[in-house]
C-alpha cells in the first residue's frame, strides 16, 4: 500500500542457531534479513526516526523487545555494518540481570544512534492491573530509562501485546507516551502515526528468508493468514484470562521447541 511502512519486532538475537528459542532470531538469519532490506533499498531505522520522518525515503522500523544482551553483542554490530539503527524496548527491573543489557550497554546503543524506549517496569499483563499499578508501570519505567540514558522516552511497547483495561488507557498519554507499539500484524500509514498506535511484524526463529522477503514486499494486514492467527490468539486470551493463556501458550511453545531439538528436551 502506497505510503505504508513496516515495523519489525525482534527479541533475542543469539550468536548461534542452537541458542535461539521460539522468539529469537540467530545472527546468521538476522544478517540475511538485513541483506534483504539492503537489496530492496530499504533503510532500517529506529521507530522514532520513522515516525519523525515517515516520508524520508523508503524504509522500515526495526525494534527489539526486552533488551537482551545479544541485542548489544550481536545485533548492534550487524546493523552498524549496513548503516542501520533500531529501537530497543527496555524493562528497567531486568536491566543488568542475567541475559539482559546493562545501563552502560544501553547507553552504547543510544550513542550508536539507537532509540531506547519503554517496555514497562516489570513486563506484566497490563490488563490484569488496577489504576495504581498501571500508573507505576508506565511512569516509573519512563523515569528510570530517562535517568539511565539521558534521552526522552516517548514510546511504549505493550508487554505481551496486552493493553491496560479500556478505562485506564488514558493513563498512557498522561504518563508522557506519544506512541504505543503493539503486536498487531499490519503496516503503518499516516492514520496510525496520527493515532500513535503502531502495528509490528514479529520476526522469530521460524521466519525463513523467503517469508521475510515476502513480508517486506507485500506488507500483509490483519486479514492475512498470520494476522488472522494472531487475532484468534487474542480472542483466546480474552476467553482464558491473561495468566492462564500465558501458561497454556508457554507449554505449547516449549513442547514445539523440544520436538524440534535433537535431544527432545524442553529448553526454557
Amino acid at each position: 500500500m502506497a505510503g505504508s511502512w513496516a515495523c519489525l519486532m525482534y527479541h533475542a538475537t543469539p550468536a548461534r542457531q542452537e541458542q535461539a528459542d521460539y522468539f529469537a532470531v540467530p545472527a546468521s538469519a538476522l544478517a540475511e534479513q538485513l541483506s534483504c532490506l539492503c537489496r530492496r533499498g530499504l533503510a532500517g531505522r529506529s521507530l522514532e526516526a520513522s515516525l519523525a520522518a515517515p516520508a524520508d525515503g523508503p524504509g522500515v522500523a526495526i525494534t527489539f523487545d526486552d533488551a537482551h544482551v545479544s541485542n548489544h553483542d550481536v545485533a548492534l554490530p550487524l546493523l552498524a555494518e549496513v548503516g542501520m539503527t533500531a529501537t530497543v524496548f527496555v524493562v528497567p527491573t531486568w536491566v543488568g540481570t542475567a541475559g539482559y543489557c546493562s545501563w552502560s550497554q544501553l547507553r552504547r546503543l543510544h550513542d550508536a544512534g539507537w532509540s531506547v524506549q519503554s517496555h514497562t517496569l516489570t513486563h506484566p499483563f497490563l490488563s490484569t492491573l488496577g489504576e495504581t499499578a498501571v500508573r507505576r508501570e508506565l511512569a516509573d519505567s519512563r523515569r528510570a530509562i530517562e535517568d539511565g540514558i539521558g534521552a526522552p522516552v516517548v514510546t511504549l511497547a505493550l508487554p505481551n501485546g496486552d493493553w491496560p483495561a479500556r478505562p485506564l488507557r488514558h493513563l498512557l498519554p498522561e504518563a508522557g507516551y506519544r506512541y504505543v507499539a503493539t503486536s498487531a500484524w499490519h503496516s503503518n500509514g499516516d492514520a496510525d502515526r496520527r493515532r500513535g498506535v503502531l502495528g509490528r511484524y514479529t520476526v522469530r526463529r521460524e521466519t525463513t528468508a523467503a517469508s521475510f522477503d515476502a513480508l517486506v514486499d507485500t506488507l500483509p494486514g490483519r486479514w492475512s493468514p498470520e494476522g488472522l492467527r494472531l487475532g484468534v490468539l487474542t480472542m483466546v486470551r480474552g476467553a482464558l484470562g491473561a495468566h492462564r493463556y500465558r501458561a497454556v501458550r508457554r507449554y505449547l511453545i516449549d513442547r514445539r521447541g523440544a520436538a524440534q531439538r535433537p535431544d527432545g528436551v524442553t529448553h526454557s
